[in-house]
């Protein structure tokens, strides 16, 4: 290398931290994503197994939003965020400034997004560089859910929950003024389970078998939408910014049974309300707990839900009748 080479690297290396810097405060400001995906965290969430090798190709570079390791170490352009990659990011930058070719990264692709296995700073210097692809080996991960590179992968998850929500149960036809969002994917399989478990409970107490169509608008009359009522009635989600009114829901159902088994009574539903805020309003939501609904025996889910029926016998008789 000649001496008068280092500055250059130097100055461009300065350069990208500086651009690191500006994006990850303008995205700060604009609220889009300004990290890395973490492979790793969407392999959890996705539940991706087995990859496939496709071929050596050339990948658009602004199609590679994830790494393998490495996400903290750059921003989600790829520019570097750490100072300890100087001097690797340096030497690649002398090698593009001498004419030299650089060996293909390596690449996983999951949906539309990238993400790099080996070459983080081949892809941080070109993207610096403004160029638009670079060779790589991809191996692919298959996923039906549609990711993208500025994809919230949380975002997307609850989004494709709450779709095979509706689809399952026909929420939207069957109750056109219901609004259920949740803030985590893994609430609407707690829906799931708690609507069927009440169609189980339904079915005996009216000694005939409930349909599923019957057993959501049943659930949403008479469970669902009471405690909805409640909560808004005492401004329980003004403690819970962020979070709906179906959060609290699956939340409160816990909280009930768990005030429930504490004062040794049945306790009425605005109780319970006024007892989450107070205890946890304006602290970070606890979602271990909502997790806690998944783990509770069936007999003593059936147990409370029965106890609810008996306060809306009136409705399913009309509705029977």
């Amino acid at each position: 290398m000649r001496a008068d080479q280092t500055p250059i690297e130097s100055r461009r290396w300065k350069q990208a931290r500086q651009s690191a810097l500006v994006q990850d405060v303008l995205a700060a400001f604009t609220r889009r994503p300004a990290g890395l995906m973490s492979f790793e965290d969407v392999q959890h969430k996705l539940q991706l197994e087995d990859a496939h090798y496709l071929e050596l190709q050339e990948v658009p570079l602004d199609q590679i939003a994830g790494s393998v390791g490495r996400y903290a170490d750059f921003n989600r352009a790829f520019f570097p965020r750490q100072d300890h990659l100087q001097a690797r990011w340096q030497r690649i930058e002398e090698m593009l400034r001498a004419g030299r070719n650089l060996p293909p990264i390596e690449l996983y692709k999951v949906g539309q997004v990238y993400f790099v296995r080996d070459g983080n700073h081949r892809v941080s210097v070109a993207r610096h560089r403004g160029l638009s692809s670079l060779e790589a080996f991809v191996w692919e991960y298959e996923t039906d859910v549609p990711l993208e590179p500025d994809s919230d992968v949380d975002e997307l998850l609850c989004h494709t929950a709450h779709a095979a929500f509706v689809e399952t149960t026909h929420i939207d036809r069957l109750c056109p003024a219901a609004r259920i969002r949740l803030t985590q994917a893994s609430g609407y399989d707690d829906l799931l389970r708690e609507i069927r478990a009440y169609q189980q409970i339904l079915s005996e107490i009216d000694r005939r078998e409930i349909g599923d169509d019957e057993a959501l608008t049943l659930w949403y009359d008479i469970r669902y939408t009471p405690i909805v009522e409640i909560i808004r009635q005492r401004g329980v989600l003004d403690h819970f910014p962020g979070r709906t009114e179906a959060d609290l829901y699956l939340w409160l159902c816990w909280n009930l049974q768990d005030l429930e088994a504490s004062y040794g009574h049945y306790v009425m539903d605005h109780e319970a309300a006024r007892d989450l805020r107070n205890r946890f309003g304006t602290t970070r939501f606890p979602a271990r707990r909502v997790g806690r609904l998944v783990s509770r025996s069936t007999r003593a889910a059936a147990a409370w839900m029965a106890a609810r029926w008996q306060a809306g016998r009136d409705v399913l008789r009309r509705r029977s009748g």
